[in-house]
């Protein structure tokens, strides 16, 4: 995991960069004896849970919901089987829905102002059910037309990764009847045409969570 310590300094101790040191800034002056690793002192201070909802001003709507750790964002994802799909069908799936988000996704951009570190943005699923979930999806035995809470067995990891965007807060950006006036439309992105094209914009949110810009690779 990328981190900035100036970044995160003055992101979450107020800017401190005038009189930036790791000692006062990032420990608050603590004793040697009671800190902890420098880098799981950045996380716990990069570390946030991010909620919100989402409309296209159409008739479709959702909720984007991820943790961010400084350019790591991690979403958490229950998968719920359908009648007669398999452990092992859904384990399958995992590895080709991960390695679909993954690959779209991460490595496309960084976070970073001038004078600080540039870090990727990556982004990682987890599939664990020990802690509550961002999201949960039901897996349906397919074809069939996946929205942002049902997959089907015959998806993909290139429709993994489109409605992943949406759990990233992104709309669809596909012109379709029921939805005339959505804009912008026929974008050739991910959120089109499950293409692997991932502009700026898509990301830009996780910029704006730690008050940086996003820049190209």
């Amino acid at each position: 995991m990328c981190l900035s310590v100036k970044g995160i300094a003055r992101k979450y101790k107020s800017g401190a960069i005038a009189l930036f040191s790791i000692k006062r800034t990032i420990f608050g002056g603590l004793p040697l004896s009671e800190r902890a690793s420098l880098r799981m002192q950045l996380e716990s201070l990069a570390r946030q849970e991010i909620m919100f909802p989402y409309s296209t001003g159409c008739i479709y709507s959702g909720t984007a919901a991820v943790q961010q750790t400084w350019s790591q964002i991690f979403v958490r994802i229950q998968l719920v089987p359908g009648g007669g799909v398999s452990e092992a069908t859904l384990a399958s799936l995992r590895t080709t829905w991960e390695n679909g988000i993954r690959s779209t996704w991460s490595n496309r951009w960084a976070i970073g102002r001038s004078g600080e570190s540039r870090c990727p943005l990556h982004f990682e699923v987890s599939w664990e059910t020990g802690h509550p979930p961002h999201h949960v999806v039901n897996v349906l035995q397919g074809p069939g037309r996946a929205n942002q809470r049902t997959w089907y067995t015959t998806d993909g990891g290139n429709v993994a990764a489109h409605e992943f965007g949406h759990m990233l807060g992104n709309v669809d950006e596909y012109p379709a009847p029921e939805c005339p006036n959505r804009s912008p439309v026929s974008t050739g992105t991910v959120m089109d045409n499950n293409s692997n094209n991932v502009p700026s914009r898509l990301v830009a949110l996780f910029g704006r969570v730690v008050d940086s810009d996003i820049v190209p690779l």
